[in-house]
């Protein structure tokens, strides 16, 4: 067993057991494409992310709409989510478009509902085209609706009969492109009103980044329209010169933070799992001798991962740990939680002496 470390570096290095007051969004979820750590601590606080008041007039818009007409669209078919709430929040956010009837026919087995433009210069010249592939030249994306409450994951069987939604997207994102196989757009659009998702070609087929812009007649909260219209809106699908869009960016900056951020945390584990070998090793009472070192190593692992274990479960609300939930217990917070003992711990001089029962029950 190595020494045990001496001064501040192993505090520094310790794996942090601090239980978030603040949950993350549940409005999105990454499901293989980006990671709602790197939006919430990153992107969220960069020069691209949008402010509350600059996008609070649209957010309002967009709520009253979506509340006055919410019985309606959900009795109504497609065609009712596209022209009554689909088309004006496009317009809203910035896009322009030239919807499905106007699409000439391309090599995608089926024409997308939406196809998208910066602005109506470049919509204007796609309107012109009569060639699939010179209107999606022009299209910075393309958008697949469906109808509000439709389930993105089960197969269509009016509007599409057979596919499921997300094919029809991968589709486009396959065989938009030109005849030197140069595709127009790296990302596209699948929405039924309520749920908002982002495809990337370059991702697996079943990865997406699913964002609810709305759970039932409950319009999202201001802060989290913020990340929609961060990444929803034109300036997110625009090219640069080297072809890239901040879409990409953002995935790849997310995929670079996670693998550091995977390696940083074995190596605190690591230190963690030292500690606690090291503690249980000078307590005398235990009387640890060299020939008791596998077991106090595979002890001191299923020690740390029931701790971790426990962290998780509370962190997420699935121990009765926080105040005013549904099944919250004052009794397993303020005696047997880990929660309770967060701020104690962070006091390098404090000693805990507290209940052991639960150990002794196993």
């Amino acid at each position: 067993m190595p020494p045990k470390r001496k001064g501040t570096s192993a505090v520094i290095s310790q794996l942090s057991l601090e239980i978030k007051a603040n949950e993350l969004s549940a409005a999105f979820v990454c499901k293989g494409i980006f990671s709602a750590n790197y939006l919430h601590q990153h992107f969220g606080k960069s020069g691209d992310f949008p402010s509350a008041e600059d996008v609070r007039p649209i957010y309002e818009k967009l709520k009253n709409h979506w509340q006055e007409d919410y019985v309606g669209l959900c009795n109504q078919k497609e065609a009712y989510t596209r022209t009554q709430f689909l088309d004006p929040l496009l317009n809203e956010i910035g896009w322009s478009f030239i919807p499905e009837q106007n699409l000439p026919k391309g090599n995608t087995r089926k024409r997308p509902d939406y196809c998208l433009f910066l602005n109506d210069e470049s919509r204007q010249r796609a309107a012109k085209e009569t060639e699939a592939a010179d209107v999606f030249r022009e299209a910075e994306t393309v958008l697949e609706a469906k109808r509000v409450q439709h389930s993105l994951d089960e197969i269509s069987h009016s509007e599409t009969p057979g596919w499921f939604p997300s094919q029809q997207v991968q589709d486009y994102l396959r065989n938009a492109k030109d005849n030197t196989g140069q595709r127009f757009f790296n990302w596209a659009i699948l929405t039924n009103g309520n749920e908002w998702r982002l495809y990337c070609e370059q991702a697996a087929n079943d990865a997406c980044f699913a964002f609810h812009l709305a759970n039932g007649g409950v319009f999202c909260s201001l802060e989290d329209f913020r990340f929609f219209f961060a990444l929803f809106r034109p300036q997110s699908f625009e090219l640069d010169e080297e072809q890239r869009c901040l879409l990409d960016k953002i995935r790849e900056e997310s995929l670079t933070r996670q693998a550091e951020l995977e390696s940083n945390l074995r190596k605190r584990i690591f230190d963690v799992l030292e500690d606690l070998a090291n503690g249980f090793r000078d307590f005398s009472a235990n009387e640890i001798t060299g020939k008791d070192f596998p077991a106090l190593y595979d002890n001191s692992l299923i020690f740390l991962y029931r701790l971790l274990f426990v962290l998780y479960a509370e962190s997420r609300g699935l121990l009765p740990v926080k105040p005013g939930v549904y099944g919250s217990s004052k009794k397993y917070r303020e005696e047997f939680s880990l929660a309770r003992l967060v701020k104690t711990l962070r006091d390098k001089n404090s000693y805990i002496r507290s209940r052991t029962r639960i150990w002794q029950n196993e």
